[in-house]
């Protein structure tokens, strides 16, 4: 039988978050719950060859109690070859002798298991391809990346994930539990005994057990829970830039976050409470964008400098609904608005957060043969209210045109406002809702930073 579940997977909870990433607590309480019911299936010489974030699901709060589970036991199977599986698990979370179909144990899933878990803290697999053949070259060439690259204060955790995700079965750790120890341990938490997953009771019989049904492996940590709808207080931003210049918002390029597909035995997640009510958007800002730390198409690609704007906002409510406009201020004194230049920007408040409609912007860019070019890009910014007062946000950047072959491209700019003061007397900035429904940008004259765009290799 397959069992209702209200919650939402892991999945679904970064799309919901970004671009902010997971806190390490939320991400080791998961691995330690994980790591119990695979070790549960690899004493009974199971394997589930699929690990990754669509298939770890969050329940809702029942009595104050959250399960973790894992689901799509579907091509779990006696440890066996894996030449036939090669076309069914997603290649980044996939262990190499998965890929080359070689044998696999439960150490396969391990990989997979760190490989889901660095992606939750980061923002990205470690080998974002979907060709086999390219990950597994990119293991062989030495070139995985460290948590450290996107989140240096998570530096002490690169031994033990650099261990579970080693090319070689043999170099990883015994077991799954054996990871998810080291990594609470080196991350400041403690997991106690192996924990003693609990299995569906829809099993009659051993044989029954051994047959790995489709529904779910499920194991209830005693971790805090990890929240289905909340956003930290502050950005950890695993992805993207903005950068705010000559009187625009121009994306710093960054990539979108693939959602994931939910399991089919799972009903979409039923909101369990209303939106929140608007939040003023009033005074002046210092929005900040972390171009060092962006993505572009589910790779890391810092483009540095992170950049610094300051903007007055002003908001109000009708019947009809919020809206807020702001003027640039000017970057050394910010007690004037911005001249020559400056922009003006119009926002809605909508479900939960401030939004622009699409704006179409050219974004000079260099070519895989390093001829500069300009390309067109459309752009939408949000901006989110936190509990602390700031504003926490992205801008989508979608690349239009192939000048130089980045057409489709998304594009993910993690933005930050935080209120620095009252709107200056000087500053004249439009009446809300006075504006177009789209914001107001000017394009821009020049590049976001000191050279055009460029996707790393």
């Amino acid at each position: 039988a397959t069992e209702y579940i209200e919650g939402t997977s892991a999945a679904q909870l970064m799309t919901d978050r970004f671009p902010a990433v997971s806190p390490v607590v939320e991400v080791l309480a998961m691995v330690s719950a994980i790591a119990g019911a695979l070790d549960y299936a690899h004493l009974r010489g199971l394997t589930h060859r699929d690990v990754k974030p669509a298939n770890i699901l969050l329940t809702d709060r029942d009595g104050g109690k959250q399960r973790i589970l894992l689901t799509d036991f579907g091509i779990g199977r006696q440890h066996a070859r894996a030449a036939d599986d090669a076309t069914q698990v997603s290649v980044a979370y996939a262990a190499p002798e998965q890929l080359s179909g070689d044998d696999v144990d439960g150490r396969a899933d391990q990989y997979a298991l760190a490989a889901t878990a660095f992606h939750l803290l980061t923002g990205a697999p470690p080998v974002a391809h979907v060709d086999p053949v390219a990950a597994l070259r990119r293991h062989r060439d030495g070139k995985l990346p460290r948590l450290s690259d996107q989140r240096p204060e998570l530096a002490h955790l690169d031994s033990v994930f650099a261990k579970a995700l080693a090319e070689r079965p043999d170099d990883r750790f015994e077991t799954c539990h054996d990871f998810a120890r080291a990594a609470s341990e080196l991350g400041g938490l403690s997991t106690g005994e192996r924990p003693e997953p609990e299995p569906e009771p829809d099993t009659d019989d051993e044989k029954d057990t051994a047959a790995a049904p489709e529904d779910v492996a499920a194991t209830t940590p005693d971790e805090p829970d990890v929240p289905l709808k909340r956003r930290p207080r502050k950005v950890l931003l695993g992805a993207a830039a903005v950068a705010i210049v000559a009187g625009a918002l121009v994306a710093g390029i960054a990539i979108g976050r693939h959602t994931g597909t939910t399991p089919k035995q799972v009903a979409a997640p039923t909101p369990t409470s209303p939106a929140p009510p608007p939040a003023p958007l009033d005074g002046s800002y210092r929005i900040e964008a972390e171009r060092t730390k962006q993505t572009y198409n589910y790779v890391a690609d810092p483009q540095p400098p992170d950049v610094r704007t300051w903007w007055a906002f002003r908001s109000s409510c009708k019947p009809e609904g919020c809206s807020a406009a702001a003027m640039q201020l000017d970057d050394n004194d910010h007690m004037q608005g911005m001249s020559p230049g400056g922009g003006s920007l119009f926002m809605k408040f909508t479900d939960g957060e401030w939004q622009s409609a699409p704006v179409d912007l050219d974004f000079p860019c260099v070519g895989p043969d390093g001829s500069q070019s300009t390309q067109s890009t459309t752009m939408v910014l949000a901006l989110r209210p936190q509990p602390n007062g700031e504003f926490v946000g992205e801008e989508v950047v979608t690349v239009r045109t192939d000048e130089c072959g980045q057409r489709s491209a998304v594009i993910r700019v993690p933005t930050v406002a935080s209120r620095t003061g009252e709107v200056p007397p000087a500053v004249a900035v439009p009446e809300p809702g006075s504006g177009p429904q789209s914001p107001e940008l000017h394009a821009p004259s020049a590049a976001p930073t000191a050279a055009p765009f460029r996707p790393q290799n």
